[in-house]
């Protein structure tokens, strides 16, 4: 697929509006070519309908790990102009195990010291991988000068909770412990990570109990309630704009990552028994496993960045309420016209590139940076 317009990206950032929803200020982020209300990004429908057409095609079947993985793809585009280079290294987690993690930073940056940020990759917990973000990384190095780690966290159900949320942690420990080694200013350390990843970047800081503090969050249409079973928040169809000729295809997207029993049911039986194990009844409420349990006063800016067409869009503006009664920094913005994981396209849907270079520039303004 080809690249995106660059000026679709920049009349995104330049065009919102803004809407209150239940005391929540939420930014608007337009569909920059299209005038039509209640349909998908043309570039989103064109990847998103190739797909549902072919999973319509197919057999009913059982959930399956590894049939997920295997169906799991990114197609992320190099947007970079700048050089970036791009390391590779291990660390140790808590268990004594190796973690590959890599490494993105501008060349012309290399002898500084640098904030560092984080990546943690969605999936589902235990699909994707740390190495089909690269370019969404590599353009976070570009646009902020800072050092942009990644990491290729256990996934289950191999690597259970906690493991992934302990990986993560160790890697945030070790930037800040080797910060000199590393040319990195350990008082600047963030996170960002898109569904699953976003969940794991939350449970992170929520269970980090060293001195190494993390001052920035970017969650990507986060996960934030594994449980769902209390009725804290409802979702409703009509709490989405649909046009009846997509209706099929969006409502389709509509059923992904939910646990309240209006979702896909098989699909989220088989997250939560893969994350968790025999654990789930006694975790499920747990502050690292549903981050909207957990006492959130201390926790850092948080950029929200949400998917119009996205079941988990309702829980991410409930977490965000949260956000606002605890007193802690935050914007929320909605992306119109992309469904859940839009960050799978960056470089093909402007709304990616343009969610990415909006959470550099919250980057940027919070740390001082001038790139």
């Amino acid at each position: 697929m080809n690249r995106c317009d660059e000026e679709l990206v920049k009349k995104i950032l330049a065009e919102n509006t803004h809407v209150e929803v239940d005391g929540l200020d939420i930014e608007i982020k337009s569909l920059p070519d299209d005038d039509r209300e209640g349909v998908l990004d043309k570039r989103e429908f064109f990847i998103r309908n190739a797909i549902y057409a072919f999973q319509k095609m197919a057999p009913a079947q059982k959930f399956d790990v590894a049939m997920m993985r295997a169906a799991t793809k990114t197609q992320c585009l190099d947007v970079c102009k700048d050089e970036i280079l791009t390391t590779e290294f291990n660390i140790k987690d808590n268990n004594g195990n190796d973690v590959l993690c890599y490494r993105y930073e501008r060349a012309d940056s290399v002898s500084k010291k640098r904030p560092a940020l984080i990546y943690i990759h969605g999936g589902s917990f235990m699909a994707s991988s740390a190495k089909f973000y690269e370019q969404p990384c590599r353009y976070t190095a570009e646009q902020t000068g800072c050092v942009v780690f990644n990491i290729e966290y256990g996934l289950a159900p191999e690597h259970r909770y906690p493991e992934a949320i302990y990986q993560v942690i160790s890697l945030i420990n070790y930037i800040y412990e080797d910060a000199e080694f590393l040319s990195v200013d350990k008082e600047k350390i963030g996170l960002f990570g898109d569904s699953a990843g976003a969940n794991i970047a939350l449970a992170a800081v929520i269970d980090n109990k060293s001195e190494a503090k993390v001052s920035y969050l970017g969650l990507f249409y986060p996960c934030v309630d594994l449980f769902a079973g209390e009725k804290l928040y409802d979702w409703n169809e009509s709490d989405y704009s649909i046009n009846d000729e997509e209706r099929e295809l969006i409502l389709s997207r509509l059923t992904l990552g939910r646990a309240d029993g209006k979702g896909n049911e098989a699909l989220m039986a088989g997250i939560l028994m893969n994350y968790t194990g025999a654990r789930y009844e006694e975790v499920k409420k747990a502050p690292d496993v549903s981050p909207i349990y957990a006492d959130l006063s201390n926790m850092p800016f948080t950029g929200i960045f949400s998917a119009e067409y996205d079941g988990l869009r309702i829980q991410g503006e409930y977490y965000a309420r949260l956000l606002k009664k605890a007193g802690v920094p935050f914007k929320f913005t909605r992306y119109r016209g992309v469904t859940h994981a839009f960050l799978d396209y960056f470089g093909i849907v402007p709304q990616a590139e343009a969610a990415i270079l909006q959470m550099c520039g919250q980057v940027r303004e919070i740390w001082g940076l001038d790139v």
